[in-house]
């Protein structure tokens, strides 16, 4: 994940205090919820090995949830947010003006991993501009491109998001999600050639992703491929599948990618562990939630034993005891917020 200037970044401190706290909520998890339960939950949560992208206009929630989620199936949700007013509304022009002056932590992917920098968020989109001119005028590369505005909480660029998205399909979510969804949704928003390398989500969660600006292609594989991407740091993966290189990742020969391009107004529903490789084929604003149901959040508690950093078993846990658990969610949110903060 990344981090926002509006909440301070967990240290190494941090870290460490959670790490105990991580232990103290899987106590905690393992005394509320029997056996039974668990192994129910597990069962109940469904995963096939099919892996073909069904294009859908907007689905019923219950066949949502059926068809897709409970069969690990990914769908492109087509034209699911038509008739909000953020389609029209959030310009590159409205960002500028609203958010004015305020810094936002920037990604860059390099050998050495993820480095963030910090800028002006007028400054960034004028940025954004001046390269998208360059680069159609030939005046720049794609390899000068501005750094990626990747992953920040939604409210911390747009505090009013939920007031535009009026029609938003968050029945589509567990009810314990409810009226507050959007207190877990990420923006995303970068120059055309934007890029997040090959990666599956770090908790493992549900992944709904919108576009609202531009066009994004997205090449999927399924989790299960995951041994033949060379993985490395839990969730990144070395090949690059736009160019792979066989004569060092002979194995990715036999993972089977698919690619599928997101349009403006569009959805795309990705089930946990799904691998994607995302560039930006426009200029393109988008935002995403991550989201469990009870199965995923069990399988994500236990994801301790396939290597899961323990940050992310605690924010697993956190969310296993609000959905196993009857805890609400507003009083699990503020030990699910760091999470928000976190570059994994």
């Amino acid at each position: 994940m990344s981090i926002s200037h509006d909440w301070e970044k967990p240290t190494s401190r941090s870290h460490s205090a959670s790490s105990s706290s991580n232990l103290c909520c899987v106590d905690a998890l393992a005394t509320d919820l029997s056996l039974d339960f668990v192994l129910k939950t597990l069962r109940d949560d469904v995963v096939t090995s099919e892996f073909n992208v069904d294009r859908r206009d907007r689905l019923e929630p219950d066949e949502f949830s059926q068809t897709y989620v409970r069969q690990g199936r990914p769908v492109l949700l087509r034209r699911v947010l038509q008739g909000c007013t953020a389609l029209s509304r959030w310009t590159f022009d409205f960002l500028r003006t609203h958010v004015g002056c305020k810094l936002v932590p920037l990604k860059e992917w390099g050998p050495s991993g993820i480095q963030t920098v910090s800028r002006r968020f007028d400054t960034y989109i004028d940025n954004i501009k001046l390269f998208e001119w360059q680069l159609r005028s030939g005046e720049a590369s794609e390899e000068q491109k501005p750094a990626y505005l990747h992953d920040l909480p939604l409210t911390s660029i747009l505090p009013d998001a939920k007031s535009d998205l009026e029609n938003f399909p968050s029945d589509y979510f567990p009810a314990w999600y409810g009226a507050e969804w959007w207190q877990f949704a990420q923006i995303f928003i970068g120059p055309i050639h934007s890029i997040t390398p090959l990666h599956f989500d770090c908790l493992l969660t549900h992944n709904l992703f919108f576009q609202i600006k531009g066009r994004k292609r997205f090449i999927l594989i399924a989790a299960k491929d995951l041994k033949y991407c060379y993985p490395h740091h839990w969730r990144w993966c070395d090949v690059d599948v736009e160019a792979p290189d066989y004569e060092h990742h002979p194995l990715y020969r036999k993972a089977k990618p698919t690619a599928i391009i997101v349009e403006p107004g569009d959805g795309l529903y990705l089930p946990p562990g799904t691998l994607h490789h995302v560039r930006s084929l426009d200029c393109a604003l988008s935002f995403n939630v991550d989201w469990h149901t009870r199965g995923s959040a069990l399988k994500g508690v236990l994801g301790c034993l396939r290597g899961m950093p323990w940050i992310n078993v605690y924010y697993n846990t956190v969310v296993a005891l609000g959905l196993c658990g009857g805890i609400s969610q507003k009083r699990i949110f503020p030990y699910y917020r760091s999470y928000l903060n976190y570059v994994s």
